[in-house]
């Protein structure tokens, strides 16, 4: 059956028709809809499969691996940066094996274009010595997961899919099974100390039996060779097709032979003296290049950062010299920075702390409210619950220096779940004194409005436990816990207030969560007030509201010189009236 799919949900497909039957992740675009459409596919065919998301993703892969040891195929989904976060787990997995298949999908986002880091999570594969394949299309992202399913299965290795932005979220024909069976599960454990619990001495066997392992991967690990040029590039991922394409459309087949990896690690030695010239061209990191010692990003031939896109690798072509002449891309637009949502209950909690901390120092998350930075309410984002950790690092840092200053922590619900609830743990035993502020939407919006911990139903709306923010904060002994919803923004003001004031006189951690469902979801949106708003003809031009407030229904005329409701975006959430110091906004009787 051909079905046009994105990467994503190719290798959704591609798991569940070779028996996977346990799945975790952690949302985090371009990831997230591998898991999603694992948990439609399950549904539609009624599979006997768990597949959900995970409080972060350390706790996600734990879960697989553990699946994976009970003979149970296994898969584990995240973006680049989550993998950092599970790497503790990688590591020890590599060495430990698996007694059924193991596959880590990550999806990078070279670019970057929705993260904080554009890493290469090709490298976080090599150093936890697991291999890892990169494909160049949609249709490699399904025909890879597959042979890296059978791969782990032979070697009872974890075995790592690469992908990225535009793999993830390209689309495709892909000829997928007309139907998707049950399997008999067997899941069995049999006790091995010496493997599953090994002291460090044992490890060191591990150790050695893995690098076997790759040894005898390595050997069978051939590159794939097109075109006839004395110039050898080498490449894998989406950079292979972009180069091939460019050396069809320019001519240069004698001029330049391509060898393609599909799994860039591990690589056995591999004779390029006929060459005169050997390049490798990947993307993000010279994992290939170092293997293999070519030129590359190490003598400035490949840009070291960005993402290689087509013209990019145009201009790599004209750098080495097959390519006579470059015309660079010249794309003239203007980049207009992201923003909440109308009526977003985030904008309205930036703009009510602000009134009352002035002073103080923001420490941001990950996750839609990073775009507090446009409302001057976010000073640092780092990664995520570093929100947390950085306030009780800054509230220290300056008492160690008797200076007194405010701190306000902003983090999400489900960050708050994901990691920062252990660094609140840290801040309130160690009696660090800050304002935490959780923003609860009910969601996890920016990843693709994926459930929370908080939900009572999972993915798949079964009952599943509800946990309270409340009352695990309440068991920390925090003695000022406040739950308001930001919409109310007389009230909002006066906890603020009282929060300042506990903070000072206690010099303790004080907590207000803002709650208020998410705007961009049904049930938000069926549930949000309506209140028509206009600007009345006293509108001074002051851009104030624009400016402090940030929300884009609210634009300004330059010919009447007064500020307008664009109806076209707005959502009648009437919290814009606030914005205004002369009242200039008004609700629509």
């Amino acid at each position: 059956m051909i079905k046009v799919l994105s990467g994503n949900e190719a290798i959704a497909h591609a798991l569940l028709e070779n028996n996977v039957r346990f799945a975790s992740g952690y949302p985090g675009t371009p990831s997230s809809e591998i898991l999603t459409t694992a948990l439609k596919i399950k549904s539609k065919y009624n599979l006997d499969a768990y597949i959900e998301w995970s409080i972060n993703e350390k706790v996600a892969l734990e879960e697989a691996i553990s699946a994976s040891f009970a003979c149970v195929d296994s898969a584990f989904f995240c973006k680049q940066v989550g993998l950092n976060v599970a790497l503790d787990p990688l590591m020890s997995a590599a060495l430990t094996g698996t007694n059924a298949a193991l596959l880590i999908v990550a999806a990078d986002d070279p670019g970057p274009y929705s993260s904080q880091t554009e890493q290469d999570s090709r490298f976080l594969a090599f150093f936890a010595k697991i291999p890892v394949f990169d494909p160049s299309d949609i249709k490699e992202a399904y025909d890879f997961t597959k042979k890296a399913l059978k791969l782990s299965r032979q070697y009872q290795l974890p075995v790592m899919l690469r992908t990225t932005m535009r793999i993830s979220h390209g689309r495709q024909n892909i000829n997928i099974k007309e139907k998707i069976e049950n399997i008999e599960l067997n899941a069995n454990f049999e006790k091995n100390p010496s493997r599953f619990a090994a002291t460090p001495k044992l490890r060191y066997i591990l150790h050695k039996k893995l690098n076997e392992k790759l040894y005898t991967i390595a050997s069978k690990n051939q590159l794939k060779f097109d075109f006839s040029g004395k110039i050898l590039i080498i490449s894998s991922g989406l950079v292979y097709s972009n180069i091939y394409e460019l050396i069809l459309e320019h001519n240069l087949e004698d001029k330049v032979t391509l060898a393609k990896s599909d799994m860039p690690y591990p690589l056995s030695d591999v004779d390029l003296t006929s060459f005169e010239r050997v390049i490798t061209v990947e993307e993000t990191y010279p994992l290939i290049e170092l293997q293999l010692n070519t030129q590359g990003r190490r003598n400035n031939l490949v840009p070291k950062e960005g993402e290689l896109t087509f013209d990019v690798c145009e201009k790599i072509l004209y750098n080495i010299g097959v390519l006579r002449s470059f015309t660079p891309v010249n794309v003239d637009f203007k980049d207009k920075p992201p923003s909440l949502c109308p009526g977003c209950a985030h904008r309205s909690a930036f703009f009510e702390i602000k009134q009352v901390y002035k002073d103080a120092i923001f420490t941001g998350d990950i996750g839609c409210y990073t775009l507090g930075v446009n409302l001057g309410a976010t000073d640092t984002v780092h990664c995520m619950g570093a929100s947390v950790s950085f306030a009780f690092g800054f509230n220290k840092a300056f008492k160690l220096s008797a200076k007194k200053q405010h701190i306000v922590a902003i983090i999400g619900d489900s960050t708050f779940f994901h990691t920062g609830l252990t660094a609140l743990i840290d801040a309130i035993h160690n009696k660090a004194a800050f304002l935490l502020v959780i923003l609860d939407n009910s969601t996890v919006a920016m990843t693709g409005n994926q459930k929370t911990l908080s939900s009572s139903t999972d993915s798949l709306e079964s009952s599943a436990k509800s946990i309270s923010i409340e009352k695990i904060i309440q068991s920390l002994g925090a003695s000022f816990l406040e739950v308001i919803d930001p919409y109310d923004y007389q009230k909002s003001i006066e906890t603020l207030i009282a929060s300042k004031r506990c903070i000072d006189q206690n010099q303790e951690i004080a907590v207000i969560i803002f709650r208020h469902l998410c705007i961009n979801t049904d049930e938000g949106l069926k549930n949000n007030p309506v209140v028509k708003v206009f600007v009345d003809d006293n509108c001074k031009g002051c851009k104030l509201c624009i400016d402090e407030f940030e929300c884009q229904s609210l634009v300004f005329n330059e010919q009447t010189q007064k500020v307008e409701i664009d109806r076209k975006t707005c959502i009648d959430c009437a919290q814009c009236i606030y914005s205004c110091p002369f009242n200039s906004i008004g609700v629509l009787e």
